[in-house]
């Protein structure tokens, strides 16, 4: 982590994101949630009450998993901060991660709790070199989820974005709208999934998270025996 970055990976897919776990790719930094050599993820932004969050610490679980602890705040001003933030995320055929806000107040509190998405499906070369991609872009929201897209003719790459806890969903991301009692916490389980769609195929379904990490368990497992 010299390079400030955090990795998780299993197999083909992999997530780039820095100490907040937050992704915004750029020139400098490629970051992104990556499967198969394309970016399926560029843009990954957790705020509350639309402030980003600073890193205290980031606690490296397992190669396929990680985690963040975050409070609000600026500066040290978030040495005796009210809020703290857990994010733990966990590579499957995506990501999974679970944000959990603890309230260490005496009073209860109401927050606006964001997270901003967003993808350019650019492939390595493409990332590497800057290049612009053609083809067509779309944002769909359907009920309780996202679904960002990418056309060129019969192929089509797509992230689709699912919440345990009711949130607004928009083109740009989902807003949870929370409030958490004195003492209290809150959790929503996120799913992010990778859609790799040509001719004739049928989407893909949201893994289950725990039998997909108890498998990646089992297989390190194998290896160190």
């Amino acid at each position: 982590m010299n390079d400030g970055l955090v990795k998780i990976l299993d197999g083909n897919t992999f997530v780039v994101s820095d100490e907040r776990g937050d992704i915004e790719a750029s020139l400098s930094d490629p970051t992104g949630l990556f499967s198969f050599d394309t970016r399926f993820l560029s843009r990954w932004v957790l705020t509350v009450n639309d402030e980003r969050l600073n890193p205290l610490s980031v606690d490296d679980l397992e190669y396929f998993s990680t985690r963040f602890f975050l409070v609000p705040g600026t500066g040290t001003v978030y040495i005796d901060a009210k809020l703290s933030v857990i994010r733990q995320r966990a590579v499957s055929n995506g990501f999974h991660e679970r944000v959990t806000i603890l309230n260490h107040a005496d009073k209860a509190v109401a927050l606006k709790v964001r997270v901003d998405a967003g993808c350019d499906f650019a492939d390595l070369f493409e990332v590497k070199d800057a290049l612009r991609k053609r083809g067509r872009y779309d944002a769909v929201v359907k009920g309780r989820k996202l679904t960002l897209g990418y056309q060129r003719g019969p192929f089509r790459r797509a992230t689709a974005i699912t919440a345990s806890e009711r949130a607004s969903f928009d083109e740009a991301g989902l807003t949870f709208s929370v409030r958490i009692p004195a003492h209290g916490e809150w959790t929503t389980e996120i799913d992010v999934v990778t859609e790799q769609l040509g001719a004739g195929q049928a989407p893909l379904t949201t893994p289950d998270p725990k039998r997909a990490q108890a498998r990646m368990r089992r297989n390190l497992e194998r290896w160190l025996a």
